[in-house]
């Protein structure tokens, strides 16, 4: 109760404090006390089931193998940090293992993806674009994917639900719009590459999660009183 009590009366003060000096915020002052509001997670990763990342690339958008092998690697360290799956084991060597099995008419079941791992889950990220200027000319790195979660053993997919876009659900990352030069050097543009990786990686991951939404903030207007 005194817990209770001590947030509204931090609420409280904090509102009195906008209007005595004379301005209007849009956020409300309990978020002030409380923290912002969170946005719910899209899907609840089953937590005591082995599971894989697997990032998929046959359009070939991403220029460095590396780069694949490594989303992998932050993804499933993400999910295991926030405690969301107990077993989470590297895709890395799926990759290997699809460019040696698969041929031009025998493509891989993301079934057999699981069941080489010995995986109960596969979180299957299929990569749909991955630039560095989405105009050619705008520095802006963004990267696209689509997302499913597949249970190798009931050959099902539990996300998105059955009903749902079959591609799975899309994902778009972007990182702030760099300075003209910033690709002008192949270390430059690595490190962009490496940027974008990070932030996909991130907004893949908080699917999965609760997190504070999107640029929280930066709608906040302040108006002079």
């Amino acid at each position: 109760m005194h817990g209770a009590l001590r947030a509204l009366l931090l609420a409280f003060f904090a509102a009195l404090t906008l209007v005595i000096a004379g301005c209007n915020y849009a956020v409300p002052a309990m978020w002030i006390a409380q923290g912002p509001p969170k946005k719910p997670a899209e899907y609840t990763l089953p937590k005591d089931k082995k599971l894989v990342v697997f990032v998929d690339d046959r359009k070939s958008v991403v220029s460095r193998l590396q780069l694949r092998a490594l989303l992998a690697d932050d993804i499933g360290t993400v999910i295991k940090q926030q405690g969301l799956v107990t077993d989470v084991v590297s895709g890395r060597e799926l990759i290997s293992y699809v460019r040696r099995m698969e041929t031009s008419t025998k493509r891989i079941s993301i079934e057999d993806l699981g069941n080489a791992v010995n995986a109960d889950i596969v979180l299957y990220v299929e990569m749909e674009s991955f630039t560095l200027s989405p105009d050619g000319a705008t520095p802006k790195p963004t990267a696209q994917v689509r997302v499913k979660v597949v249970d190798v053993k009931a050959k099902e997919r539990l996300f998105p639900p059955l009903g749902s876009d079959p591609k799975g659900y899309p994902v778009t990352a972007e990182v702030d719009t760099l300075a003209n030069d910033a690709y002008r050097t192949s270390a430059a543009r690595r490190n962009a590459e490496d940027g974008l990786e990070k932030k996909l990686a991130d907004d893949v991951t908080k699917l999965f999660y609760d997190h504070e939404p999107k640029n929280f903030g930066k709608g906040v207007s302040k108006m002079e009183g």
